[in-house]
């Protein structure tokens, strides 16, 4: 060993908070390593994603509201087995997916023009995208405004998009390069074993009219398309799924953030009160329920 490599400093990424007076909170800091192969700091999720995540479950999931005395209150049900565990958090992220995705396609136009691509199973980008809004057909959002689009039981499209200008009007599916007569839409499949919960469940028995879109938080997309070349379906890998990491990565590592969280929330071990990490942040998001009430906020 050279003199060097001896006595040369120690260096890591890591992921940390820093405090309001500029330094880095050292109980809430963890090697980049760990927090790509999870689980994910409680701390660091919570302070990044917390305050969004119950913006999601109260708006657009209606699983937390604000009683009269301004406290949050939850219906997500406390499960204690781990197969209940594991399919309460899935489904949970699966509806969390639905509102961000709508969320990001009418924050970002490239984002929704690729998103209604997939959804068209369209093989090029089109600007013609610019004219639909995406709508998630199981959100609060719709229903409120879109109530004739509104269809929580949908299983099949989480995700549809109806025009601007006349909202009667869904964007169409194509064949051949026109419209078939079929409306587009997407389905949402968020997992961390895709072979028992997305192929089994969906996949195998053709459980699907759009393209399906899976966000695989272990990585076994490929695992998941090898099954089903296997069995020789005829299911068009990249137009009848698609690995929803190839299409929008943050939002597949959001979504790494979020599993910590629901489950945490599904087991019983934080309340929604804990998803958000100082009294001000807490304040501001029970002021936004407020207001996406219509009620006034001098009372809080």
């Amino acid at each position: 060993m050279s003199l060097i490599q001896k006595y040369a400093p120690t260096m890591q990424l890591v992921v940390a908070m820093m405090r309001s007076d500029g330094c880095i909170d050292p109980l809430a800091v963890q090697p980049l390593d760990q927090w790509h192969r999870g689980p994910r700091h409680i701390e660091l999720i919570r302070h990044s994603y917390g305050a969004t995540m119950l913006d999601v479950l109260t708006r657009e999931l209606g699983l937390v509201s604000l009683d009269e005395d301004g406290l949050l209150r939850s219906s997500i049900i406390i499960v204690t087995s781990e197969e209940a565990v594991k399919g309460a958090v899935m489904r949970l992220l699966g509806k969390i997916a639905e509102a961000i995705v709508v969320r990001r396609c009418n924050e970002d136009v490239a984002l929704n023009r690729r998103w209604g691509q997939i959804g068209r199973r369209g093989r090029f980008v089109h600007n013609a995208l610019d004219d639909f809004i995406a709508i998630g057909t199981g959100l609060e959002t719709t229903r409120q405004r879109f109530p004739q689009k509104y269809s929580p039981t949908d299983s099949h499209r989480d995700v549809i998009w109806v025009h601007r200008d006349d909202t009667v009007r869904e964007l169409q599916m194509l064949a051949h390069g026109r419209p078939a007569g079929i409306s587009a839409g997407i389905q949402l499949k968020v997992s961390t074993d895709g072979y028992r919960y997305v192929y089994r469940q969906d996949i195998a028995r053709a459980k699907y009219e759009v393209p399906l879109v899976y966000f695989d938080l272990r990585n076994d997309y490929n695992d998941l398309t090898n099954a089903i070349y296997a069995e020789d379906r005829e299911v068009v890998i990249g137009v009848d799924i698609v690995r929803g990491a190839d299409v929008d990565p943050a939002l597949h590592d959001e979504l790494l953030s979020y599993y910590h969280l629901a489950e945490a929330l599904v087991r019983g071990q934080i309340t929604p009160d804990d998803l958000v990490s100082t009294p001000l942040l807490a304040d501001a998001a029970k002021k936004d329920v407020l207001e996406s009430r219509n009620v006034t906020v001098a009372s809080i």
